[in-house]
Order: structure tokens, then C-alpha cells, then sequence
């Protein structure tokens, strides 16, 4: 005991020295601290502005509850998206129009053929040919892009434009 004793006498200075140093240390520190914590004094004061501690939970509650809410409408619009875009396949949004003269002695292009099919190329091409004193109309299913019967070149010129349209639409998207 009596040699820590003599070692502190002979370090006092250096020893004063390092207590005032870890003082002023620890009083920035506390200074730091204070002022952190009117801070969050200050941030409290402002969410609790002009309301008492039971509005606070009564506030939470009426979020939750709109939250909860909101989540409800959102599961709502996905399901009836998803239920849309199950139907946008089936629809029929894909067409091919043609014009052309079916005969030599009827000119100004009245005749046409028309493609309309869905996403699954489930469809029809109409044919109308139009002549001097008749009109006829032609319609073959499609089911899968294809035709049972034989298609003329105007009537798979319809399809192909039918084809190529929804291409060029998704081209421009992507881009």
C-alpha cells in the first residue's frame, strides 16, 4: 500500500493532469448527449402538438385500421387485374384487313378480307368479294393461327398483318 501511495505523490501532476483531460472528455460527452436528447424531446413535442397521450393511441389505431383497410381495396384491384387480363386473352383484339379487287371487270378495291383473333389465335377471316351484280361473304375459323380450310393469299395477307400489329405494338414497349 505504502509503495501505491508513493507512486501517486510522485505522478500527482501527470495524475491531475489526466483526471482534468477525462473531466472535460466526459462534460463534451455530456454536453453531446444533452443536446441529443432535446432533440428527441423536441421531435416528441412536435408528434404529440395539440393532442394528449389517448388521441395518440386513438390516431395509431385509426392508421392501422386504414392500413388494414387500403390493403383490402389493393388484394381487390390485383385479383380483378388478374381476372382482366385472363379475359383480355380470350378477347378478340387482333386484326388484319385487306382490300383488294376480286375480279378483273370490278375495280376501286371494294373486296376485303378481314383476320380478328385473340391472344391463342382462336379467330375468323371474313372474306367479302364484291362483283358487278353480287356480293358474296366467306367466313373460315381459326383456331390456333390456323384454318381448317385453305386460306386465299388476301385472307392470310389479313392474317399476317393481324400478327404483325400486335409485334410492332410490343416492339415500341420494350424500347
Amino acid at each position: 500500500m505504502n509503495s501505491i501511495l508513493t507512486s501517486l505523490t510522485q505522478h500527482a501532476g501527470e495524475l491531475i493532469l489526466f483526471l482534468l483531460i477525462a473531466i472535460v472528455a466526459l462534460g463534451g460527452l455530456l454536453i453531446k448527449a444533452q443536446r441529443d436528447l432535446n432533440k428527441v424531446k423536441s421531435r416528441f413535442r412536435d408528434l404529440l402538438d395539440g393532442t394528449r397521450g389517448e388521441t395518440l393511441e386513438l390516431l395509431l389505431h385509426d392508421h392501422l385500421t386504414e392500413r388494414l383497410r387500403l390493403q383490402s381495396e389493393v388484394e381487390k384491384v390485383e385479383g380483378r387485374t388478374r381476372e382482366l387480363e385472363a379475359k383480355m386473352r380470350r378477347t378478340k383484339r387482333h386484326l388484319g384487313f385487306v382490300r383488294y379487287d376480286a375480279f378483273d371487270d370490278v375495280g376501286g378495291a371494294q373486296s376485303f378480307a378481314l383476320a380478328i383473333y385473340d391472344d391463342e389465335g382462336d379467330g375468323a377471316v371474313l372474306n367479302s368479294l364484291i362483283g358487278r351484280s353480287d356480293c358474296r361473304v366467306y367466313c373460315k375459323t381459326l383456331v390456333d393461327g390456323k384454318s381448317d380450310r385453305n386460306l386465299s393469299a388476301e385472307e392470310l395477307q389479313a392474317v399476317d398483318i393481324a400478327v404483325e400489329k400486335p409485334k410492332r405494338a410490343e416492339d415500341r414497349v420494350t424500347k
